[in-house]
């Protein structure tokens, strides 16, 4: 290296690059509104709005007070949603799910975010100043990793947090076992790694990689690493004490989560054959290379529809490669290259789709797999570029690549700031996604009052559900959730728009549901409705009829139904 800039001079120049550029990059994320799962995450989960209720954080799914059951165990997270939320003023949560609550700025919130992947930047950088890489390397790996917008998704939405969350407590880890190891096995740091780790799994489950990534790296150290002949020959299992430990806190974590921590419902899922899986594999590897060094068209409802031989190509030709680096990097004693390569492919395996997944791929998966990626190719340029000339080209690519990053950053940003931005980004790039569609006909509906836009996409999203169970018979006798709240939804807005023949179309055959025990409440809304269409066509028989099979089905609307024959308007729709 031509430049003779000292190493703790330089760390600080980094620290301070990376600090601003995460600022630069997400300042336009802070007047963002809350979109998508926020409203589950933290403006319908009480516990989250309740500081007494913190112990109930950590025997729950993150979306106990969302629609239906996940099992996402994420304590620590909405533990931050705790802390954000006390912050920026909320209401308490007796006052319930009111305009009040709705109110409540999602500021702090989008602060936190930018702070907590910068976070997971800074510790990346120290975990590579820790293992002796060269300045080139830790400047220009956490910097690339700061800016890159494949990291939008888990910065610019709130939810997205657990992502950040758990790469710092990885990297973070992977620190503490290193200066553990350069420290002559001091044992704080020992502490330091497993606090760390516990803190990744209680943030995200895909933290659970963490054992596997510590093995190359303890074969890095250990090989690296003198220690004194005494301290060998009296702690000779003492290098692998942070694995033996990361091993303990795995199995105790797996236990807990397949038993009184597991929060799934069974739900029956068609799996693909190995053969498709492994094609597929390959397939959006060759996206994801694309979108390593071409992160434009980004969106969250990624498919392979569209996937084609090429990619497939590409990423069967990418992964050669990078077996090959490890190959030859080992072969050369060029350890940290190898390293790098395996991070990667190590954190990049169980998202893969080799093991059945719910997504094909996804931008936000790359948040840790990337951080390998770079660092490898990082140490294959450094270690190339040998003449004193050709390193100030070195230097100007990095920073024309990093501005080139931020400012797609910027832009993509945007489309995180509101859910109609977001959803129709969405669309753009994935004009058939059935739940997209219906998530804007709710933004229409209840948010923007736009009854006319609401109508468009509630149609469009039965129209998709219909062509699902043409292509999958089995499912034609299916009763689905969101397509019964679907149609509710319609008909209200078709109501509002005084298109009543419209909505009778809607409504009535939904009374039909009353057969269904569970589904009576809905067949008697349905009959509601129905019989205020029937009163504003001027149809008072067939109102009447209507009116008293919606109060034998839910007699609590007996007195709804007086107020309406008394006088009251008739769109008073919940």
């Amino acid at each position: 290296m031509p430049f003779k800039l000292n190493r703790s001079k330089a760390v600080s120049i980094a620290v301070l690059l990376v600090v601003l550029a995460g600022c630069l990059a997400y300042v336009n994320t802070l007047p963002g509104e809350w979109v998508w799962d926020d409203v589950s995450s933290v403006l319908l989960h009480k516990h989250v709005q309740d500081p007494y209720q913190l112990p109930r954080l950590f025997l729950e799914d993150q979306h106990a007070f969302g629609r239906g059951q996940g099992n996402f165990y994420r304590p620590l997270v909405s533990t931050t949603f705790l802390i954000d939320y006390q912050l920026a003023g909320g209401p308490a949560p007796e006052e319930g799910l009111t305009s009040s609550a709705m109110a409540v700025s999602p500021f702090v919130f989008h602060l936190s975010n930018m702070a907590w992947h910068i976070a997971a930047a800074l510790s990346l950088l120290g975990l590579l100043y820790a293992l002796g890489v060269p300045v080139f390397v830790f400047l220009a790996v956490p910097l690339i990793f700061v800016l890159h917008p494949l990291h939008t998704e888990a910065v610019a939405y709130i939810s997205g947090r657990a992502d950040m969350m758990s790469a710092t407590g990885v990297f973070a880890a992977l620190w503490c076992v290193v200066l553990y190891q350069k420290n002559t096995y001091k044992k704080r740091y020992l502490f330091y790694s497993v606090f760390c780790f516990v803190g990744a799994l209680l943030s995200k489950e895909s933290s659970l990689i963490y054992p596997v990534l510590l093995a190359p790296f303890l074969f890095y150290l250990v090989r690296q690493e003198k220690v004194e002949e005494e301290k060998e020959r009296t702690q000779p299992f003492a290098p692998y004490y942070p694995l033996f430990s990361a091993i303990l806190v795995l199995l105790l974590y797996i236990v807990l989560r397949s038993t009184v921590l597991n929060f799934a419902t069974a739900a029956a899922g068609t799996v693909s054959p190995f053969s498709q899986r492994l094609y597929e594999t390959v397939q959006s590897l060759g996206i994801y290379l694309k979108l390593l060094f071409a992160p434009f068209s980004l969106h969250m409802e990624r498919t392979l529809v569209h996937a084609s031989f090429w990619d497939a190509l590409a990423g069967t030709v990418f992964l050669c490669l990078l077996l090959a680096i490890v190959v030859f990097a080992l072969v050369r004693k060029k350890t940290r290259v190898a390293l790098g390569a395996v991070w990667f492919l190590l954190c990049w395996l169980p998202i893969s789709g080799i093991f059945p997944l719910n997504a094909p791929l996804a931008e936000h998966w790359m948040y840790v797999p990337m951080a390998g990626f770079w660092w490898c190719l990082a140490e294959i340029l450094s270690s190339l570029v040998c003449s004193r000339r050709i390193w100030p080209i070195a230097w100007a690519v990095l920073f024309l690549f990093c501005v080139y990053l931020g400012n797609l950053t910027v832009q993509r940003n945007l489309d995180w700031s509101s859910n109609e931005r977001l959803f129709l980004a969405t669309l753009r790039q994935n004009p058939n996604s059935a739940r997209v569609h219906y998530n804007l006909a709710v933004t229409y509906s209840d948010l923007l009052h736009n009854d006319v836009a609401a109508k468009r996409h509630y149609e469009i999203f039965l129209s998709l559900r219909n062509k699902e169970r043409q292509a999958d018979p089995e499912r034609a006798g299916l009763i689905i959730d969101d397509e019964i709240d679907a149609r509710i939804a319609l008909g209200r807005c078709l109501m509002q728009l005084s298109s009543f023949d419209d909505a009778l179309a809607t409504y009535l055959p939904m009374v039909a549901l009353s057969e269904v025990e569970s589904l009576r409440p809905t067949a008697a809304m349905a009959a509601l409705r129905s019989a205020q269409c029937f009163l504003a066509l001027g149809e008072i028989a067939q109102a009447n009829n209507y009116f008293q099979q919606a109060i034998t089905l839910e007699p609590l609307y007996t007195a709804e139904v007086e107020a309406i024959l008394g006088g009251d308007a008739i769109f008073n729709l919940y």
